[in-house]
Order: C-alpha cells, then structure tokens, then sequence
C-alpha cells in the first residue's frame, strides 16, 4: 500500500506542478507507469538505471518534436518515430520502453515545442532521483537481496530483446491500427502506450504477463480510459483527477491480478488531449481489441510453426 501511496503522491505533485505552470506536458502519462514500477521493485531494471530512466524518454522526445515539425501525422512519420526511437534506446543500451511512447506522443499530439522535451526530462529526473532515493535509504536490503523469479520475469519484459521472429506480427499490427485510425477518423485508436505494449506482448510472448491473458487487456485499456475521461469531466484537469484516475487503474490492475504496468499511462491521456470525450475510451476499446485479435493470430500461428517444425 505504501507502494500506491508513494506513486500517487508522486504523480499528484507533478500534476500539480504542470497546473501552476500552465505546461500540462509536465505530466506525462508514461510516469504512472513508471513511477509505479520503480517503487514497487527498486530491484527492477528501471528502477537500477536512475541515468537512463530520467534521459532516454526526453531524448526520443526530441526526435518526437522534430519529426512533428517536419512531416505530417502518416504512416512515414510514424515509422520514423517508432524506428528511431528503438534505434535510440538501443544506441543509449536503455531499458526504458515506455520511452518509445514519448517519441511517439509528440506526433500524436502534434506537439513541436521544444518545451516538451524538457518537461519530460524534468518529470523523468526528478523520479530517477526519487527513486534512487528509495533504494537507497528505504529499500536497502531489498536492494541488494537475489532478485526473485517475479523480478526476473520483469526485466526481461523490460529488457530489448534478442529474437526477432515477432517483427513481421508486430509491424503488420501496426500497420493495421494505423489503417483503422484513419478509416475511423479517430486518432487515438493508435494511442501511444499502445505501441509499448504490443511490443513487449509480441516480444517476449513466453513471459509477458498480459500475453497470457489478451482479452483480459481490452477491457482493462478500455476501463482505464474511461475513466481517465470521467475523472477529467467531472473534476477537471489537475491533481484531484490525476490521482483518481492513476487510482482506478492501479485497483484495476489488482483486482483483475493483470500485471499490466503500461495502461496506467492510458488513464492520465485525457489531461494532455486537446479534447477527452467518450470518443476516447471508444478509441481505446478498438485498438486494443485489434491488438487482442493480432496476438491471438501470432499465438496462432507461432504454435502452428512449432508443431510442423
């Protein structure tokens, strides 16, 4: 429980700091989830690499900014963001996937400040001093104890993967939602922390906790944003809605025992949309639908390939 508390007072002090500036991008919705992460395993490997954690979401955010200066919302930009920031986390050796989500942001939301950035770096440096913090006068035997099989498990999951079998799934799926997002009109059917967790679903299929259990996922994206909507309607932008919302998910996610980390980022979404309206969690509930029906059809067809070999 002091895991939930710590992040949320987290979370509520940054988006009390972006209510007083007037930079609402302070709150950057990977936070949730990574902010919760760190606390809960101070083991993990986000939470083992302070540097990385506060400098890869700002850097891919720079490539977001210039790619949205530069080109136009299509399938070619996104390409660009998705590939560069890869292309990034793997040049800085960082384990920080969410990340990808901050490239990924800027063009969604056709963000070109150079605010953006560094409202990132602020948000993501000060967690990494945090959490270092924790680890090391909160957490220390903790710290240097044997990773358990749960952290194991995890840092894989957060780690880059070696194999690359899943790619072909992976880009068709994007490909696909992109397609849907515009035949719908409704761009947030590609929304950005969808890109992370497919990722990691079709990456590491053997150990993802969410791979185990797809159709679960829908209804947790969907719940999550709709209530990340509601939580925004009915208290408007700022800590009161941050935290609930943030909360929801997180009762969610322990309700339902899906260890689905990333959907936390889908709630906070509406505080940085222009516009947040039931058409959100509607767009939420499609994409990850089709994200459900594409990993099946991987499932599927993975499992045909090891029979016939």
């Amino acid at each position: 429980m002091s895991v939930v508390l710590i992040s949320l007072c987290f979370m509520g002090g940054i988006a009390g700091a972006a209510s007083a500036s007037g930079v609402a991008l302070l709150l950057f919705p990977e936070l949730a989830a990574l902010s919760y992460d760190v606390f809960l395993r101070p083991r993990g490997t986000w939470a083992r690499a302070p540097w990385m954690l506060a400098l890869s979401p700002a850097a891919t955010a720079v490539l977001g900014v210039l790619v949205t200066r530069y080109l136009p919302y299509s399938a070619a930009s996104i390409a660009i963001c998705i590939v560069g920031a890869f292309v990034i986390l793997k040049l800085m050796r960082s384990p920080i996937v969410p990340a990808i989500s901050a490239c990924f942001l800027a063009l969604s939301l056709g963000e070109k400040s150079w605010l953006y950035p560094l409202a990132i770096l602020l948000g993501t440096g000060a967690l990494a001093v945090l959490s270092s913090a924790y680890r090391r006068f909160n957490d220390q035997e903790a710290a240097h104890a044997t990773p358990s099989a749960a952290d194991r498990v995890d840092d894989e999951i957060e780690s880059l993967p070696e194999r690359f079998l899943w790619v072909p799934f992976f880009v068709v799926f994007l490909g696909t939602t992109y397609l849907l997002s515009m035949a719908t009109g409704m761009r947030m059917v590609f929304f950005p922390p969808l890109i992370v967790i497919a990722f990691e679903m079709f990456a590491h299929a053997d150990v993802c906790p969410w791979a185990q259990r797809p159709v679960l996922l829908s209804a947790v994206c969907t719940l999550a944003a709709a209530a990340g909507v509601a939580a925004l309607a009915t208290f408007g932008p700022g800590v009161i809605s941050t935290v609930l919302a943030m909360l929801f998910g997180v009762v969610m996610l322990r309700a339902t025992r899906l260890h689905a980390i990333p959907a936390l980022a889908i709630g906070l979404l509406p505080q940085v949309m222009t516009v947040a309206d039931w058409h959100f969690p509607l767009a939420v509930g499609i994409g990850s639908t089709l994200l459900t029906a594409s990993f099946l059809l991987f499932e599927k067809s993975s499992l045909a390939g090891r029979q016939v070999a």
